[in-house]
């Protein structure tokens, strides 16, 4: 048996051990999303919030426009 054989072997059952790791993976995850009560809405939590920039954001707004 040639080394190139033990190599083609081992990357063989790395790659079969992968594909059962993701597989479990995707069950496990699929299992977590029906204790998942809460609908993502993709809006801001307080929006009002943002609207006002904080000293560090001007800071670093600041040292942006000194750049160029």
């Amino acid at each position: 048996m040639e080394i190139s054989d033990v190599v083609n072997i081992f990357l063989l059952l790395f790659a079969v051990t992968m594909f059962i790791y993701l597989i479990s993976l995707k069950i496990k995850n699929n299992d977590l999303e029906n204790y998942v009560e809460e609908v993502y809405s993709g809006a801001a939590k307080n929006p009002h919030k943002l609207a006002d920039p904080s000293d560090d954001a001007i800071n670093e707004l600041e040292k942006l426009l000194d750049k160029y």
